[in-house]
């Protein structure tokens, strides 16, 4: 039959063609071409976009990741600058040498107001020359000279980087110039001749434990900076005293061997011992009944203690018999401290202390530290200390 040989052309011509435009049947049909053959292929596909079949197979890529998976995050690189949360993490760490010891030292005041509530007139140590302002006049007192101060060893433990324990074996000098003290109230029944020739020479060895908490305000590697305050509690061992003598019944004055009755009349008058002069009494409590006026460093009928306008000479008050010292203090004094405080350590190794409260009186001051100790770790963490 004719019609053979035309159906074997058409296979002939056209399933090339269909087997070129589908990948599978050519899969299945010829095995992949070789890519270092310089032969083109018998046929080449007219409409289908498949790849070339000498071209180098594609790879399959990974599937996508899952989006709602969370990525694991990368540890953080410590900032340059801390934050004000790591700064306190830092200062609760223990990177810091825990051992430190000093010396303090300042001035010390009683304030002039306070000795006003129980005394009419008195003399005080202000640090601020031996002018009286007027406020201080209006109060009672009678003369400023010198100043008060106080000076210490101290050992600091650092139980934190917050907070101190100190241990404090230190001196106070309590000394005021000499004045005529006169008692609240006592004008109204003696006059003046109820005054004392008053004599403060005092000092005194302080033992104290303090704690001083400081909230870290800056900590870096080379500097650290804290203020805050605290308290602590000791003793004062007292060495001299207060003295006391009577001024005398009918007080008066006595200069260059002159005696100046009308002199002593106000409290005013009091600030002048040249105006208001101690003399002998024999019916004071202790008067010597041998007292002899020869015996004075300057000789005078009248018993008057050889004077000048600041001081009086202490042996011809002793002469009188009735100096005393005053038995009301006694030897060993409670201490209460007050503070508040500001430091700075340099490399964790020198300390700079400003302190400032209450003790024995106000005061004012500082110290210098150097610490040392073993450090309990190595690492300085820049966030939150951990928990535990």
């Amino acid at each position: 039959m004719r019609i053979v040989p035309g159906l074997s052309l058409v296979a002939v011509v056209v399933m090339p063609q269909i087997v070129a435009a589908h990948p599978m049947v050519l899969a299945r049909a010829e095995p992949p071409a070789d890519p270092t053959s310089e032969e083109p292929p018998p046929f080449e596909a007219t409409s289908s976009k498949a790849p070339d079949s000498n071209s180098t197979p594609t790879v399959a890529e990974p599937p996508a990741s899952d989006p709602t998976e969370a990525e694991p995050e990368a540890e953080p690189e410590p900032a340059s600058d801390a934050t004000l949360e790591g700064e306190r993490g830092r200062a609760r760490s223990k990177t810091f040498n825990r051992h430190g010891v000093g010396v303090r030292g300042g001035i010390t005041v009683v304030p002039t107001w306070i000795l006003a509530r129980y005394l009419e007139t008195h003399a005080n140590a202000l640090c601020r020359g031996d002018k009286v302002g007027g406020f201080a006049a209006d109060r009672g007192l009678l003369k400023t000279q010198g100043c008060n101060f106080y000076t210490a060893f101290e050992y600091v433990y650092r139980q934190s980087r917050i907070l101190d324990i100190v241990g404090v074996l230190g001196y106070q000098r309590l000394h005021t110039p000499d004045a005529l003290w006169l008692d609240k109230g006592q004008s109204a029944v003696n006059g003046l001749g109820g005054a004392d020739y008053t004599e403060i020479k005092m000092d005194i060895m302080t033992i104290e434990a303090d704690f001083i908490a400081r909230a870290p305000i800056v900590v870096r590697d080379d500097v650290e900076f804290g203020i805050g305050g605290g308290g602590g509690l000791g003793l004062g061992i007292v060495f001299g005293g207060v003295w006391q003598t009577p001024l005398g019944d009918a007080p008066a004055g006595f200069s260059n061997g002159m005696v100046t009755p009308d002199s002593c009349q106000t409290t005013a008058d009091l600030a002048d011992f040249t105006r208001c002069t101690p003399k002998y009494d024999g019916t004071e409590s202790g008067a010597d009944p041998n007292f002899d006026f020869n015996d004075l460093s300057e000789p005078n009928p009248q018993g008057f203690a050889r004077c000048s306008k600041g001081e009086c000479n202490t042996a011809d008050l002793d002469r009188f018999g009735y100096r005393k010292k005053n038995s009301d203090v006694p030897p060993v004094i409670p201490i209460v401290n007050l503070a508040l405080s500001a430091r700075v350590i340099i490399k964790d190794v020198f300390g700079i202390t400003l302190t400032g409260g209450w003790n024995t009186g106000f005061y004012f001051g500082g110290s210098l530290n150097y610490f040392f100790g073993r450090q309990f770790q190595t690492d300085r963490s820049t966030g939150p200390a951990p928990s535990k």
